[in-house]
Parts: structure tokens; sequence; C-alpha cells
């Protein structure tokens, strides 16, 4: 009971500082450290201090294979030369000018416990940055190569860390044995986890073909696996001596790039929304962490010794400008070279300021042997570089951002993505559809008909603007209208089972297709208000590109699919579209009874009694 009471003090904590960091321009990782530093000062409040193992084998795991989840493996593939080149080449270079600055600070100091110093600071946290970059609105381009570097760097670090504290004992660094242990740690890892991600994908796909547990078990099988896959990937390349950090980062992509084509929908659902609220509650809780810790170890802390705050701040300047002067000098090396670089000078300069360090620093710092000498002055360095890059680079990356006119709003990309991708659709249904006519399957009625609903879903492509708002506003009218015919199908189910006329699991099963059902009507109602916004505001109905025109490096609009001509729009034609029975099926939700309310019961409505109505 001890020890649970504060493990739901912390979570309840963590999810109010949420609640309030969404009213606030602060980010979320700064106002959760200095509330757990805040609350480390309230009377009863237990100290907490992580155990590195905790942070290392715990936590770690599953919010890096969580974010590599959601990663694009074939967009940090196409970056997979500055991904490199930031998440090895700049963590190596790094780490070397920490120790090369702390051993000019103080000379005493062994090199081997400079070099940890600096592989513990080296890389930028993995939550962090790419949470305060989504949140100021940098290009996606830029996000993925922040991501990428977060994914892969964490490895780097961790490795570069063994071979320094495995050199405190003796009197300078064997470099070749550091090479190949460095050497092996990274193609390990990264076979393992391509391997293993090939592996629980075929078990993955066995798991569903046998049917292990119809429907919902399914679905809750396939997640407790996917669950348990990131701690296995640990285990795995931590017992042969490989990075089990890179192997779970690996072993996340594969399964993530594979989900789409070999997991049904009912499965896909469950395991996003579990990963989703897990990663939500992992990343608040290790910021939380470090700011309830930071009392005990300023405490820890010899402050006597005048050298103490030279040190601190000499590292802190240290990691803060070699950041910028190390990714400029690799950007200048790689446009001198036959490829160039595809990221610009804004962008350059971007990334270079979102360097936010975090818990992964804190739970390296931690793993130093007790011997290792001046091991608090470490720990509390560490810290300040934490604190000192989050409210520094974290409070000041929006404006840098906007400075360099960079913020972009994603959710116009993503129209013009989605529109790309339903004009193919549309295509290829058309292809189809013309094919199974030739064929005799389909008569010309029911292609027709398969043509039309292809078409209203291409609805994003229409060049008319007139056209494309008179159909929003339909699809808004009746999205509404039939939400209001859920929420009466959701009060009769519940009140049937607390009557006791319904069981239990009969309103679990109901509940959810209405659930699923709703989700979808939302979904929908969104992509027509963010298609309507894009719409340009004259209302002379000339040609309009979906959600703005996509241009590539020479301003040139990038070419757009053909679409199939609409149909006219009718409420039949927009119901069918919502998921209704059928073309003609549903009523028209404009004229009302006479009672001033509509009716919504299909026996007393005789709009219901005749289809054609």
């Amino acid at each position: 009971m001890e020890q649970v009471v504060p493990v739901v003090g912390l979570v309840l904590g963590v999810l109010l500082v949420n609640g309030l960091a969404s009213r606030t321009p602060v980010p979320p990782p700064i106002l959760l450290l200095l509330a757990g530093f805040g609350v480390s000062f309230v009377p009863g409040i237990p100290p907490f201090e992580i155990r590195p193992d905790l942070v290392l084998f715990v936590l770690l795991p599953p919010l890096l294979f969580a974010a590599a989840l959601e990663s694009s493996a074939i967009a940090i593939r196409q970056l997979v030369r500055p991904i490199f080149q930031l998440a090895v080449v700049l963590v190596l270079l790094t780490a070397f000018t920490v120790a090369v600055t702390v051993t000019a600070v103080l000379p005493g100091l062994p090199f081997a416990v400079a070099l940890a110093l600096g592989a513990i600071v080296a890389p930028p946290d993995a939550v962090a940055a790419v949470a305060v970059a989504r949140r100021v609105g940098l290009p996606r381009r830029l996000v993925t190569l922040l991501e990428g570097e977060s994914l892969f760097n964490d490895a780097t670090s961790l490795v570069t860390l063994k071979v320094a504290i495995s050199a405190f004992t003796v009197a300078s660094i064997a470099w070749a044995p550091a090479l190949g242990e460095f050497a092996w740690a990274a193609a390990g890892g990264l076979l393992l986890g391509g391997g293993l991600g090939l592996l629980l994908s075929l078990v993955r796909r066995r798991v569903l073909a046998a049917g292990l547990g119809p429907g919902r078990n399914s679905a809750l099988t396939v997640t407790a696996l996917s669950l348990v896959s990131p701690f296995a990937a640990y285990l795995l390349g931590e017992a042969v001596h490989a990075s089990g950090i890179l192997a779970v980062v690996v072993t996340g992509l594969v399964l993530g790039h594979r989900s789409p084509s070999e997991v049904p929908a009912s499965v896909r659902l469950t395991e996003n929304a579990t990963w989703a609220a897990l990663r939500f509650l992992l990343e608040g809780t290790v910021f939380a962490l470090i700011g309830l810790q930071l009392r005990g170890i300023f405490a820890s802390l010899d402050t006597g010794q005048g050298s103490v705050f030279l040190v601190i701040g000499a590292v802190l300047v240290a990691v803060v400008v070699s950041r910028p002067v190390w990714i400029s000098l690799i950007h200048v090396l790689s446009r001198l070279g036959r490829r160039g670089s595809p990221i610009s000078w804004p962008g350059v300069v971007a990334v270079s300021w979102a360097g936010m360090r975090g818990v992964v620093s804190l739970a390296a710092a931690q793993t130093l042997p007790l011997d290792t000498p001046s091991r608090s002055l470490l720990l509390v360095c560490t810290i300040g570089v934490i604190i000192g890059t989050l409210v520094l680079q974290g409070l000041t990356l929006p404006w840098v951002i906007r400075r360099l006119h960079l913020r972009q709003d994603p959710r116009g990309d993503d129209e013009r993505e989605r529109a790309r991708a339903h004009a193919r659709v549309n295509a290829a249904i058309n292809d189809k559809v013309d094919e199974l006519c030739r064929s005799g399957e389909l008569t010309g009625n029911q292609g027709e008909l398969m043509r039309k609903w292809a078409a209203l879903r291409d609805w994003r492509n229409w060049d008319d603007g007139d056209r494309s708002r008179a159909f929003g506003r339909r699809l808004g009218e009746l999205s509404d209208w039939r939400r209001s015919l859920l929420a009466v199908e959701r009060s009769v189910i519940v009140t049937m089972r607390n009557e006791g006329d319904l069981t239990e699991e009969v309103l679990r099963q109901m509940q959810h297709d209405l659930d699923l059902e709703e989700a979808l009507l939302e979904r929908r109602s969104e992509a027509v208000d963010g298609h309507l916004n894009e719409l340009p505001p004259d209302e002379a109905g000339g040609p309009i590109e979906p959600g703005g025109a996509d241009r590539g490096p020479d301003d040139r609009p990038a070419e757009q699919p053909a679409s199939t001509p609409p149909p006219d729009v009718s409420d039949a034609d927009v119901s069918a579209l919502l998921g209704a029975e059928g073309p003609g099926r549903a009523p028209d939700p404009d004229p009302a009874p006479s009672s001033g309310r509509r009716s919504l019961d299909r026996d007393a409505d005789p709009r219901w009694a005749d289809p054609d109505s």
C-alpha cells in the first residue's frame, strides 16, 4: 500500500498538469518538470528516486517502441543520411566536445570520466524535442528528422557510456576494442531488431489466421503481444551485448510498417488506442519524475567547491553551442558532396535549436558506478543541462521557428495528401467496376451505383467550389441528424439494460457498433470542415485546388490525378455516403412534424414507410 499510493498520486498529477498545459503556452515537458520540482517541497510528499534500471528496462523501451510504431519507415529511409549524421556522428562529436571542455575546467578529472559525462548529455530527448516541434508547427520533414534522430541517438550514447565506464580503472581508453564494441552494438541491434520484427510479424499473422481468439479476443491477443515486444527486444539485445535500444526501435519500425497490410481494422483500433494511452502517460511520468528528484540531487551536492557552478555552466554552454556548430559543419560538408543536403539552411537552424535533453540523460547518469570520481558533480551537471535546454530551447523554439518562417499547419498537407489518395482510389475503383461490368458480374445499374459511391467519396477533388460547399453543408446537416439518431438508440439500449431487458454483453456489443459509427461521422465532419476552410472565399465557383497546391522545390504545383466528374448531389446520395441503408432510404431531415419536433421513430413517422419519400 505504501508503494501504490505514491504511484497513483504521480499518475493523477501527470494527468492534471497535462490538462493545464493545454491551456498555457508552456510546453508540457517543461510544466511537468517544474510541477514535480514544486511538489517535492510539499510536506508529506515522499522522496522519489528513479532507479536506473527502472528507466532503462521499464520506461524507455515502451516509449521508444510506441514512437517507432507511429514513425514512417519510408520517411526515415528517405532521410537516412542526415539521421545517421545526427544520431551517430553528432552524438560522438558532442560527447568529445563536452569531455574536452570538462577536462579544461577540471584538469585533474580523468578523460574517461569526462567522456562519460559527454555521452550522458549528448543525445536530445526522444520526447521533448518532437513534442515541442509538433506543437509549434515545424514542417513535417524536419519533425521526421528529429524523430529519427531521437529514436537512434540513445543507442549511440549508451554504447559510448559503456566504453567510458569500462575505462575508469585504466589509464587510457582502449580505442580498438571500443570501436569493435560500438560496431557490434550497432550492427547487432539492427540485425536483431529486424529479425525479431519479422518474426513477431509472422507470429501475429499466425495468431490471426488460426483464430486463437474470435473477434475482440483476437484484438486483445495481438495487442498483448505488442506490449511484450519492446521488452523482449531490449532483453535479447542486451543478452547478446548488442544495443537493446536499437533492437527495440527497429522492431517497432518493422511492425508499424507491416501493420496496415496484415492487421485487421478492429485489431488495429484496439492496439493503437492502447499504445496512445500508454505513451501519453509514460511521457508525462518521466518528466514529472525528473522534477521530483531535483531537490534530493541538489541537496547531495557539495556547493562549497568553487568550481561546481563553473563546471555546470561550461557543460551547458558546450552542449548548447556545439550542436549548431557541428550541425552547420556537417551541413556544409554535405552540400559539397554530389547529392547535396535535403535540408535547407532555415531547417538546419531550427534543428540545431531543437536539442532539449531529458530522461535518458538522467537515467544514464544514474548508471554511473558509485566509486566514479566526482559522481555527484556529474549528476548535477546532467540536471543542469536538462533544465537549461528544456527552458532555454524549449521556450524559445517557437520564436525561432516563427522568425525563420518555417511554421506550418500540417492539416493542409494532410488534406492534400488525402485528396490525392482519394483520386487514385477512385480511379482504381472505376477500373475495377468496368472490369466487372465487362465480365457480366455487375449489371449496368449496379456499376453506376458503385461509380457514384466512389465519386461521392472523392468529393474533395471536385473542381466546383460552390458544389463542394453545398455538399459540405449537406453532409454536415445529415451528420448531425444521424448523430441525434445514434443518441436515441444509445439511450434506449442503456434503459433496457437498466430495466433488465438487455444483458451487459449485448449492450457492450451494440455500444461498440454505435461508437464506431459515431467516430466515423465525427471524422468525416472534421474532414468536411477542413476542406471548406481551404476553399477560396469567393462564391463564383471557379477552379480550386483541393487544400491548396502541393508545390515542389521549384514552386510548381505538383501533378494532381484526374478525378471523375461528380454526379448531382442529393440527400439520398449523401445519406448513402454516411453509411445509411442505401440510396433513397434516409428521410429528409428538413421537414418537421407539426408538433415542432422531428419524429425519430420509424413506425410513427410515415416518411419511413416509402423508401422513395
